[in-house]
């Protein structure tokens, strides 16, 4: 297992919010990064959807751990916002994080959540290297 990939899973499990909701990392390389999140009832709203909570954490997540791929592991999010697409009604949700311009202090970065191959949400933030 690469060390980079092996540092950003530890860093998941040590999120305990992260931990409640069953989180996973799929891929980590330089400028991306991939989570997915297997949907449970409790994630979902009153019509079945994935919660819109659900999908703006797995924006965040995956825009800072991209972000963090680039700017270091101790990172924290300055701002992010979401667009809802469509409803997600599947099982599983998919988030692919990019970081698109980085600075020695700044990213920005974006991400998308795919319900099967369907786009259920994007979003943009800027994350900070903390410290």
């Amino acid at each position: 297992m690469d060390e980079r990939f092996a540092l950003a899973e530890r860093i998941l499990r040590a999120q305990p919010f992260s931990r409640l909701l069953g989180t996973r990392l799929l891929a980590f390389r330089p400028g991306r990064a991939e989570l997915a999140l297997r949907l449970r009832p409790e994630h979902r709203q009153q019509n079945g959807f994935a919660h819109g909570g659900v999908l703006a954490y797995l924006v965040d997540n995956a825009l800072t751990f991209a972000a963090g791929s680039v700017l270091g592991p101790e990172v924290l999010t300055v701002e992010f916002k979401v667009n809802f697409v469509r409803p997600a009604r599947g099982d599983e949700l998919r988030a692919v994080g990019e970081a698109k311009a980085a600075g020695k202090r700044l990213a920005v970065a974006r991400a998308e959540v795919y319900d099967g191959a369907t786009l259920v949400a994007l979003g943009q933030g800027t994350v900070a290297a903390a410290g």
